[in-house]
Parts: structure tokens; C-alpha cells; sequence
């Protein structure tokens, strides 16, 4: 099997799942209108990490907060990985309601 060597994709979640769910959906973009393919990859990311974040006791981000990640990543040679990276942060652990925070 050929493993194609990415030095951007992140090792850790949930910005792996982030990021490969972006990869997944920009290979669509060929034959999309501008439009088109961005809202598909926000929402493709959005429902990732929304998906993860109710998997594993995190919470979900918002889609201001995908928004706001993707638009901070613009710009970057490592525009994926940062997106991820950024979003990824903001996705922290729940606290069961009824504990209180460790201090």
C-alpha cells in the first residue's frame, strides 16, 4: 500500500478528524462553483467536529466558531492544519454538570 507522506496533517484529535474531513471534501472542488465548495467544506467540517466532539465528551463548536477558524487560517501555507489546530482548541473538555471545575 502507498502511504502519501502529508508534513501538514496533525497526529492528534480532534484536529486529525478535522483536518482529514477538509481534505476529504476539497477534492470536490474541481467542477464547484467558488460558493459551493467553500459552504460544503464548512459544513463538512462542522458536522466532523461536531460529530467527534458528541463521541468523546467535548464540546461542540459552534458554526461561528468554524467560520471564524477557517477565515483565521486563510492566508496560511498550512491553511488546513491551522484551521483544524484553531478549531480544535475551542472544542474543550465537558464538565458534568453538578462537579465543579478543579482549581
Amino acid at each position: 500500500m502507498t502511504m502519501n507522506f502529508d508534513p501538514f496533517r496533525p497526529s492528534r484529535q480532534p484536529a486529525q478528524i478535522i483536518y482529514d474531513t477538509f481534505q476529504a471534501e476539497a477534492q470536490f472542488r474541481k467542477g464547484r462553483a467558488l460558493e459551493e465548495w467553500q459552504r460544503k467544506e464548512v459544513e463538512a467540517v462542522f458536522f466532523a467536529a461536531c460529530k467527534f466532539a458528541s463521541d468523546n465528551g467535548l464540546r461542540a463548536p459552534t458554526m461561528e466558531e468554524v467560520l471564524a477558524s477557517e477565515r483565521y487560517a486563510r492566508g496560511s501555507v498550512d491553511y488546513g492544519a491551522k484551521w483544524a489546530y484553531v478549531l480544535s482548541e475551542k472544542m474543550s473538555p465537558l464538565i458534568p454538570k453538578g462537579s465543579r471545575a478543579q482549581v
